[in-house]
């Protein structure tokens, strides 16, 4: 099933300058090894991948003579909220240190789950720094099932946050 990407795309609200956003994109070293934590542990589908060169590519980017690969992946069959992995082709970068600590200038993918024990258990033996492990972080006296939140980093340093909601009694 091939999916109209326009008529998807939210339109800007009266009053507002822009609609909420569709994507977050990230560069990364090695985009196989991205697909490893988001498609292959998250579950996020691949919606597009290709390859993209050329000068308006580079014009855009503000690059010179580089090629990039590009895996857009979604969950559902919604554009928005999609994550864009983006890497240079032939890129050399050292990975940046392992940390278990959020610094300023940090960015961070939050996600709901219903599998969050599950998840940490692939995260953790897949060797991703944690930050936390799922913990309550707002108490809720009324919750029969409490929220619980973990954060830890993908091999690039983004942070991945997952949240699970509770119940109410």
């Amino acid at each position: 099933m091939t999916v109209n990407a326009l008529a998807q795309e939210p339109t800007v609200p009266s009053g507002e300058r822009l609609t909420p956003m569709l994507r977050a994109s990230v560069f990364v070293r090695d985009i196989d090894e991205s697909l490893k934590l988001y498609r292959d542990i998250l579950g996020l589908k691949p919606r597009i991948e290709r390859v993209l060169e050329g000068d308006e590519v580079n014009a855009v980017l503000g690059t010179r003579g580089k090629t990039v690969r590009v895996a857009i992946l979604q969950s559902g069959d919604t554009l928005v909220g999609n994550v864009g992995l983006f890497s240079f082709v032939c890129d050399t970068s050292p990975p940046p240190e392992p940390r278990s600590e959020v610094r300023t200038g940090d960015t961070a993918f939050i996600f709901i789950t219903t599998d969050i024990r599950g998840l940490f258990q692939q995260v953790r033996d897949a060797g991703y720094a944690i930050v936390s492990p799922p913990m309550v972080l707002f108490p809720d006296p009324e919750a029969e099932e409490q929220d619980q939140e973990m954060l830890f980093f993908d091999a690039d340093g983004v942070g991945i946050n997952l949240i699970q909601r509770g119940s109410k009694r």
